[in-house]
């Protein structure tokens, strides 16, 4: 696909790319009080004028952020599914756990985008919740299928409870309170429950 060339020969795709990595840094290191247009500027080495032409609110970036972090998510897990070395569910939950680089910046960027849901009703906070919606129903098809014998309402409520468990033990993992293989081995736990 052919991509319009701006100044120094940058595509548009190149460009908005790094406008939003520096997006995601700046949620990453300082949170959301952190992501401000002019911030956004500097952290990627741009002009101010130029970051508002790719979003013309903070809103709008967080908003394309949060598209492109739920793609990168899915993206991981597809990859890890088609190494094929663990059940779905169990590679769904331990790609999502902060164990590198990619998947810290994953988990901060995303806790910040749940503080924004929790504290104000805005554009990305609908998203983010959208976005919680679209993991709980792609875990639901994941119970059903591990598990024919659940029902919708019960593959939902392990869905649930999936996700919880994956939101608690990730913090722990990032606040040093659990190892990376301890993490893994409650995993590898908690996947067999409904089978109990």
């Amino acid at each position: 696909m052919y991509q319009a060339e701006g100044a120094n020969g940058v595509t548009n795709e190149q460009r908005t790319t790094q406008i939003l990595d520096a997006v995601e840094r700046l949620l990453s290191h300082g949170g959301l009080e952190a992501v401000t247009m002019r911030a956004v500027a500097t952290e990627a080495g741009v002009s101010l004028r130029l970051v508002q032409y790719y979003g013309n609110s903070k809103d709008e970036l967080l908003h394309s952020a949060l598209r492109r972090l739920s793609l990168r998510s899915v993206e991981r897990w597809q990859h890890a599914s088609s190494a094929g070395e663990h059940s779905s569910i169990e590679t769904f939950l331990l790609e999502a756990l902060p164990t590198d680089d990619e998947s810290r910046s994953l988990h901060r960027v995303g806790v910040s985008l749940e503080l924004l849901s929790i504290t104000t009703e805005s554009p990305v906070a609908d998203a983010y919740r959208a976005h919680l919606s679209a993991i709980h129903e792609y875990l639901v098809c994941l119970y059903r299928t591990r598990y024919p014998q659940l029902s919708e309402v019960q593959a939902a409520g392990f869905a649930r409870q999936c996700m919880a468990f994956m939101h608690g033990l990730g913090s722990l993992v990032m606040a040093g309170h659990t190892t990376a293989e301890q993490a893994r081995i409650c995993v590898s736990e908690f996947v067999e429950r409904p089978t109990r």
